[in-house]
């Protein structure tokens, strides 16, 4: 986001200037056609320009979470991986290991997280923003010449609307709206709803987008919903007087008008004249990528903008639409180095057939912005402080790091058909604030529980990989505890294609039933709430240590802060209206009463936010509202930024995507401001 409007501005003003992303990954694209690339030209085009690119795990059974696993996991001999599970703690003798009781999933492409993230976009209630205290208030959110009001709030929603402009549309689309250029269209449609089984129908919204209540009358307005989103908000309309909830905004490709509606026939057809465009086609695939190539990852803008479109069944062949931006792939930063003008970056640069080959490259610039992430950029700031580079920085670098109360659970037998693999990943919310006595909303027991699904691919190991998932959780070396999931459910399938050769002709076996099948009356919802957000890295430096290390401030372990107790209670009332069994309750695998006896009890973050979080000054943080790194012996060092994750001062309770979004356009355009300050002195 950051280096779009950066790049944007100097071609504009600065020609000759370039912008440079040192990129930890691969590019990432889908193999099979897609309605705007029937002819899978992005690959080539990829290749074409000399660029890594590796394709989505595409097979729907246990193929693809054998090709996920092996191909698709980063870790030694495979660091072009998409997926890092980034364990914290000690590997002893014998494999004889200590967690420190966190796991951080994260991913490694151009684009980042996007590229498996759940598409959410979601602003934090006033109650989280507007904490004195916490950080928010250092951040003024000072909107541009112009814009209504003038004032916190009024700047903090420009930045979060422009935010839903630039995920929903594209980053150089909305700043050209912005400023009443023209030339950029949008790479995307915007963000949409998407509940209904199928792309095109009426879900019949209530007020608030969501359900409209049931009815004994034909024709039943729910009935075209996706089973998931109906039987999680028809129970949350039944649960406790207040619950906000209703359809979430998906950055993902909808339709909004369809040829032919079932529930609404007076919709008009499709233009003939419109491209076409991809749209989500409820594979359940959004974690693992998306074969129609629906979703907004943000490779999507930035190949447009440093390399181009390949000509495709949609469009022509263009030319890159900003020739000052490049991207370097396969390169991991170290340090950054202070020089008398500027900074040094100093990173590894691997080879692309070979990547666990790496050369030691250096790389100088008047800016650096760090955009690494909660623990690429925490991590990087640490090493420059330790090893000298940086000598100047916040005692502050590391702490603050919140699990934004990541928390998720399973519930076996549902009274309703649920089905776990149809539909995009989430598509319903429900926010819950306690009020505290005397006052307003706590924002401390604010959270947040949505419904989830599970890539097909990654059904067979629900209910019989979930040690392989305890293993993965605590960062210990997973090549065993996968070979035996794989090798247990190999038993048990041969088990079950040796009865159904004698048995099936009678009566379909259960080894030939669907994912969906399987999953059908199983039920996962996740949590996110305002955790304390007292989490502290630091570099691991013992031996057999990982390369961080991290601890509460409290010393207390991560899974016992309150903000847990509060989700489960939610999950407990969800589970109220929709078990089938009078007991059944949403079960955690990661803190089940089994993970703790066998040493493996820990959380599973998703969405990391802090250790380099943003305050008035280097006794309580790292960055100033505007991203500037902070000298402990007083100012900042000009020219330096970090512009992600790790800058959010609090957990925030829901899905972080749009505040990240919105902090990197506000950081951009501060850069940008100090640029026009320095070419007028």
């Amino acid at each position: 986001m950051t280096a779009l409007s950066i790049a944007r501005w100097l071609e504009k003003n600065r020609p000759g200037e370039k912008v440079l992303m040192l990129e930890r990954g691969t590019w990432w694209t889908t193999p099979v056609s897609t309605l705007k690339d029937k002819e899978v030209a992005t690959y080539r085009f990829l290749r074409d320009k000399r660029q890594p690119v590796q394709f989505w795990s595409t097979s729907d059974h246990v193929k693809g979470f054998i090709d996920i696993f092996l191909r698709c996991v980063r870790r030694k001999k495979n660091e072009d991986g998409l997926y890092e599970l980034s364990g914290f703690g000690t590997r002893g003798l014998f494999g004889v290991s200590s967690t420190d009781g966190l796991a951080i999933l994260r991913a490694s492409g151009v684009g980042g997280g996007s590229l498996i993230y759940s598409n959410i976009t979601i602003q934090p209630p006033d109650c989280i923003l507007d904490q004195a205290n916490a950080g928010w208030s250092a951040i003024r959110w000072t909107p541009p010449a112009g814009v209504p009001g003038q004032d916190v709030k009024a700047g903090r929603d420009y930045y979060y609307a422009l935010a839903r402009q630039a995920i929903g549309g594209g980053v150089l689309s909305a700043l050209d709206r912005r400023d009443g250029a023209t030339g950029t269209a949008a790479i995307n449609q915007g963000l949409h709803k998407i509940v209904v089984q199928t792309a095109g129908m009426d879900p019949h919204f209530a007020p608030g987008d969501r359900i409209t209540p049931p009815t004994t009358v034909p024709p039943e307005p729910n009935a075209l919903w996706l089973n998931r989103g109906r039987v999680f908000q028809t129970a949350m309309a039944q649960a406790s007087p207040g619950i906000d909830f209703g359809s979430v905004d998906l950055a993902i490709n909808g339709i909004k008008t369809a040829r032919c509606d079932p529930a609404n026939p007076s919709v008009p057809p499709l233009d003939p004249g419109t491209p076409p465009a991809n749209y989500c086609e409820r594979q359940g695939r959004c974690n693992v990528g998306c074969r129609p190539g629906a979703r907004y990852t943000l490779n999507k803008q930035l190949m447009p903008a440093a390399l181009g479109t390949p000509d495709t069944s949609s469009g022509a062949a263009k030319a890159p639409s900003l020739s000052n931006l490049e991207i370097h792939t396969l390169c991991e930063v170290d340090v950054v180095a202070e020089l008398e003008n500027g900074y040094e970056i100093r990173y590894h640069q691997r080879d692309p057939r070979k990547p666990w080959r790496t050369v030691a490259r250096t790389v100088t610039a008047d800016r650096v912005i760090l955009a690494a992430g909660c623990v690429g950029s925490t991590e990087i700031l640490l090493r420059s402080r330790a090893r000298g580079t940086l000598r100047d920085l916040s005692d502050q670098v590391g702490h603050g790091f919140s699990t934004n109360g990541d928390y998720i659970g399973f519930l076996d037998e549902t009274k309703q058909w649920v089905g776990l693999t149809r539909g995009p990943v989430t598509t319903s919310f429900a926010h819950f604030v306690d009020p505290k006595p005397g006052s307003g909303p706590d924002p401390m027991m604010f959270h947040t529980v949505e419904d989830q699904g599970i890539p097909p691919a990654l059904s067979v190991i629900v209910g019989h990989g979930i040690p392989l998932l305890r293993r993965l959780s605590t960062g210990k070396k997973p090549r065993w505890a996968f070979f035996l999931a794989l090798g247990r459910w190999s038993l048990r399938e041969l088990g079950r294609y040796v009865r159904a050769y004698f048995q099936d002709a009678d009566v379909r076996q259960d080894v030939f039933t669907s994912e969906e099948e399987s999953t059908a009356r199983m039920m996962c919802v996740v949590g996110m709430g305002r955790d304390a957000s007292d989490g502290v890295f630091r570099l691991g430096t013992g031996a057999g240590e990982t390369s961080l290390r991290i601890r509460t401030a409290s010393g207390r372990p991560f899974h016992e802060d309150p903000i847990f107790e509060r989700i489960r209670r939610s999950f407990a009332e969800l589970a109220l209206r929709v078990r089938a069994k009078p007991h059944g309750e949403f079960v955690n695998p990661f803190l089940s009463s089994a993970a703790k006896q066998i040493g493996q009890k820990a959380i599973v973050v998703t969405h990391p936010l802090g250790g380099c979080r943003t305050g008035d000054g280097p006794a309580n943080a790292v960055v100033n509202e505007r991203g500037s790194v902070f000298r402990k012996s007083g100012g900042v060092y000009q020219g330096l930024y970090v512009a992600d994750a790790s800058i959010v001062p609090t957990g925030l309770g829901v899905n972080p995507s749009l505040t990240i979004t919105a902090l990197a356009l506000y950081v951009a355009d501060g850069i940008i401001a100090e640029m026009k300050a320095s070419a007028r002195s």
